[in-house]
């Protein structure tokens, strides 16, 4: 009896050892968290970076007077396309031209004393070389006649000065451009330095734009500056100006004080359609073929350096250092770290460690 006693006792520990393995096997099972994963493929995609950019005029130069007096003529009108030398702005110039008569007349007067003061001169100096004379009448005959020829060459730059002053009186336009606004009309008092208008050469515009150093560093190594990659303004209203843009350097070196270093870029605009000084956006794109793009929120990092979970067979994972080229929008495009048909954990990896199971949850894969 006591023999039946005890093997029925051995029975019921048995069975209850593999209940309780049972049960601990089904709570470890129900520990494996499953998630969606992201399958990595090859895939052909347009890098895009966006700048803020200022647009200037192929020249734009204000016309300020430089004589003060009463604007005589207004020979254009504001909005109108002038040439290279046209005659924009008349001064009234008759004060200074009666000052040119005075100095014209003082130029000649100078001009007879040093015809005096020369033959005055030579006069002496043959006396002087037969020894009539002395040598301080002769060298007195030259102070003479280096004094005339002081207040010729006075005289002669006093005339030069006002025939300058009257030359600033007529106003050309500099280069081929549009005139921009006029505030004076004929008959108004305007002083020197006052601005009489803006003359804008808008054939070509250049849209200037800063890029952040390690941006810039990221672009030459991803080779999308300088190459013949599509280069778009956006204009302030949203619409994408329809001529493409050509890259160009616009300083030699990078700011310090702002960490970026400035470009322009050059865009045609044959009907004088964008202004002088109007705001826009620059899209710089390239195009790359066989690109490996993975989510945003499949990366996590560490200590400066971006990590992923690679999937094996078994369904563990392994923290995978990747390194990213570009980010577009919501997603990364990666120079390496992973290959074609790797598999990702694509969310949830804030509860995850290296050498984690997890169960790879069905139709995961996301379009992107």
């Amino acid at each position: 009896m006591n023999i039946k006693n005890n093997l029925f006792f051995i029975a019921i520990l048995s069975l209850f050892v593999l209940v309780s393995c049972g049960d601990k096997s089904q709570k470890n099972a129900d520990k494996i968290k499953t998630l969606p994963v992201y399958k990595v493929t090859l895939k052909d995609t347009v890098v895009s970076n966006r700048f803020v950019a200022d647009v200037h005029a192929k020249n734009n130069v204000e016309i300020h007077v430089r004589i003060p007096g009463l604007l005589d003529k207004v020979y254009v009108s504001e909005g109108q396309k002038v040439k290279k030398g046209q005659l924009l702005f008349q001064i009234s110039d008759v004060e200074l031209q009666i000052q040119l008569l005075k100095a014209q007349a003082v130029y000649k007067s100078s001009m007879a004393d040093l015809r005096i003061a020369t033959v005055e001169l030579e006069q002496a100096q043959t006396l002087f070389n037969k020894k009539v004379i002395a040598d301080k009448e002769l060298e007195l005959s030259k102070a003479k006649h280096d004094a005339a020829s002081a207040k010729v060459a006075h005289a002669s730059a006093e005339r030069k000065a006002i025939n300058q002053q009257i030359s600033f009186a007529t106003i050309r336009a500099p280069f081929d451009g549009t005139v921009d606004r006029i505030p004076f009309k004929e008959g108004s008092l305007v002083e020197n330095g006052s601005l009489l208008t803006t003359v804008s050469q808008l054939d070509d515009v250049y849209a200037y734009f800063s890029i952040p150093e390690n941006t810039y560093f990221q672009m030459m190594e991803d080779k999308t500056l300088h190459t013949q990659g599509d280069i778009k303004l956006v204009l302030p209203n949203g619409m994408v100006y329809d001529q493409k843009g050509e890259l160009k350097t616009a300083d030699g070196d990078i700011d310090r004080q702002t960490g970026s270093i400035q470009y322009k870029a050059k865009f045609h605009n044959p009907q004088g359609f964008i202004k002088h000084g109007t705001s826009g956006k620059l899209i710089i794109s390239e195009a790359k073929t066989d690109a490996i793009i993975i989510p945003q929120k499949a990366v996590f990092s560490i200590q400066d350096k971006q990590f992923v979970f690679l999937v094996d067979k078994e369904g563990v994972v392994k923290m995978t250092n990747v390194t990213i080229e570009s980010t577009l929008d919501d997603v990364y495009i990666l120079n390496k770290g992973l290959k074609n048909n790797d598999l990702i954990v694509q969310e949830g990896i804030q509860s995850l460690r290296d050498g984690d199971k997890i169960n790879v949850k069905e139709n995961q894969n996301a379009t992107l």
